[in-house]
C-alpha cells in the first residue's frame, strides 16, 4: 500500500510525528502540505497531519480536507494532531474535520506534541508560559512530548496489527 502523509508543522513536532510513521509504515511519502503534488492517484493511503494551535489545526490542512473530500473518501485515510493538551482530541477533530472523513478514517489519535520553549515566538511563548505556570500552581507537572504508545496504537490501526516494515 503506497501512502501519503500530508503534514503541515510549525516548530518541527508534528513533521517529526510523521517522520517516525513514514519509518514504521513501508512505501510512504512524506508531503509537506505546501509542496502538494498534483495529483494522488498513486496513493492507496492518506493521512493528514497537523499541529493544533488554541484548538484550530492549521488552516491549509483544514482546506485540503475540506475541498478533498471526494478524493479522500476514496482512499485510506487516517488523521494525527499534534498537541499540547491529547486529552482534547475529540473536540480537536470534530471542530475541525467534516465528519464523513471522521466516519470513514482508519484512525484518529493526538500524538502529543513537543514544546521548545526556546524556539517559540510571541503569543505561543506567552501562552506556554502562563500554561505551564497555572499548572505549577495547582501542583501538576507537565511534560510536552510525542507520546510513543499514541505513535503505536495510531499505526497499528492502519496496518490492522499486522507487521511492519
Amino acid at each position: 500500500m503506497k501512502t501519503a502523509i500530508v503534514y503541515a508543522t510549525k516548530y518541527g513536532s508534528t513533521k517529526k510525528a510523521a517522520e517516525i510513521i513514514a519509518e514504521k509504515l513501508s512505501n510512504c511519502t512524506l508531503i509537506d502540505i505546501h509542496a502538494l503534488p498534483e495529483s494522488f492517484d498513486e496513493y492507496d493511503c492518506v493521512i493528514l497531519g497537523s499541529y493544533v494551535h488554541m484548538g484550530v489545526l492549521q488552516r491549509d490542512i483544514r482546506a485540503f480536507a475540506l475541498g478533498q473530500i471526494r478524493l479522500l473518501l476514496q482512499k485510506k485515510l487516517a488523521i494525527f494532531v499534534c498537541c499540547a493538551f491529547p486529552e482534547n482530541a475529540e473536540t480537536y477533530f470534530n471542530n475541525n474535520i467534516p465528519p464523513q472523513l471522521l466516519k470513514h478514517a482508519s484512525a484518529c489519535e493526538a500524538l502529543g506534541g513537543e514544546i521548545d520553549r526556546s524556539r517559540l515566538k510571541g503569543m505561543d511563548r506567552m501562552v506556554a508560559r502562563m500554561v505551564l505556570k497555572a499548572d505549577h500552581a495547582k501542583g501538576i507537572l507537565r511534560t510536552f512530548s510525542l507520546h510513543d504508545d499514541k505513535i503505536e496504537a495510531f499505526v497499528d490501526k492502519l496496518t490492522d496489527g499486522a507487521a511492519t516494515v
